[in-house]
Parts: structure tokens; C-alpha cells; sequence
């Protein structure tokens, strides 16, 4: 499934005119994926010069819970390296 980032399309059509499938139009300057006409064959990821087009993956909660968790740990340790520099004066904030 295919997604379009709102603030980084500049309605310039090239991926309608890529899509094989007619899934895709532009709206009030805002390129729209019909769902159900896409194949996901992924074309207008390819001819979006603004990358506004990208592809939802499915995430199972137990992903999510992983990649939350890690990255609060990696906050941590950044935190932690900060504050230690700054205690050392490397680092003033």
C-alpha cells in the first residue's frame, strides 16, 4: 500500500502519467492513490522527484513495542553522554 506525503507533493502529475494502473490523480494541487486500482507495483515511487510517495508497511505491535523500547534506550545513553560531557566541560548547553 501506497501513501502520499501531503507536504512534500508539489501536484506535478508525473506519477499519474507513470501509473499503469490510473490509480492515481491529482486533486487541489495533491496527488491521491485509489487503493483499490493499485497493484503496488511501486512506479511512482520511482518517478516522485519530491519522494512524496511512499510505501505503508504493516508493523505488528510487538514490532513497535522493540523499536520504541530501543529507541528510548538509545535516548538514555545519549542523554547520559551528554550530561557527562557537560559535567566535563566539553560540552556547554
Amino acid at each position: 500500500m501506497f501513501h502520499v506525503k501531503e507536504d512534500l507533493c508539489a501536484g506535478c502529475g508525473l506519477c499519474v502519467e507513470s501509473c499503469p494502473r490510473w490509480a492515481i490523480s491529482v486533486e487541489s494541487g495533491q496527488a491521491r492513490i485509489n487503493q483499490a486500482r493499485c497493484n503496488g507495483c511501486g512506479t511512482c515511487l520511482n518517478v516522485c522527484p519530491q519522494g512524496a510517495i511512499v510505501e505503508l508497511v504493516p508493523t505488528s505491535k510487538d514490532e513497535l513495542k522493540t523499536t520504541i523500547s530501543s529507541l528510548k534506550h538509545r535516548a538514555n545513553e545519549l542523554a547520559e553522554r551528554i550530561e557527562s560531557l557537560r559535567r566535563t566541560g566539553k560540552v556547554k548547553v
